[in-house]
């Protein structure tokens, strides 16, 4: 609720000129809407035990599937996905490298993606994790993101997570 501000610019030669200009704010992660433009990027959560039978609550201790459904419009290059994640995932595969044609960054708090080349059409990434602990989490959003053409770029919103306690310790 900030008050709108007015920008001007003069051009003072005739000389092609180029600029940008990029607004910054914060507002909370469930308010924030998905979108699209170019690249589509939707997340699933699903228990690996119980995948393909319907959504059940995840339990501490489960290991669960995080699915990226990744659409282009058209051929991209250097293509950076980052999905943040719930505080109650914990990555399975702690090491950073290569993967089957793109490189995976774990992070403390997200995963990132970096493909140097995603053709157009429909590509799917899956990573696992563990739940480490109950309660409930509300995760970040995933964003894909050409790198040298930011206009070119996909968003969900963010994803609940709710955990149970193991039913035997």
């Amino acid at each position: 609720a900030g008050k709108a501000s007015t920008l001007s610019i003069n051009k003072k030669s005739d000389y092609t000129s180029w600029g940008a200009v990029y607004a910054e704010f914060k507002q909370p992660l469930s308010e924030i809407a998905s979108a699209e433009s170019g690249i589509k990027v939707r997340r699933v959560i699903v228990p690996a035990e119980t995948e393909g039978k319907g959504k059940a609550q995840a339990k501490v201790g489960e290991k669960v599937k995080v699915t990226l459904l990744i659409t282009a419009d058209r051929d991209y290059d250097f293509v950076m996905v980052n999905d943040m994640r719930a505080a109650c995932l914990e990555p399975v595969a702690q090491e950073s490298g290569y993967q089957w044609g793109y490189y995976l960054e774990t992070r403390d708090q997200s995963t990132r993606y970096f493909f140097h080349q995603i053709a157009k059409g429909k590509h799917v990434v899956e990573t696992e994790y563990y739940i480490d602990r109950e309660g409930n989490y509300l995760s970040g959003t995933c964003t894909a993101q050409c790198a040298y053409a930011p206009e070119y770029s996909g968003r969900t919103t963010a994803a609940t997570v709710k955990v149970s306690k193991p039913t035997t310790y």
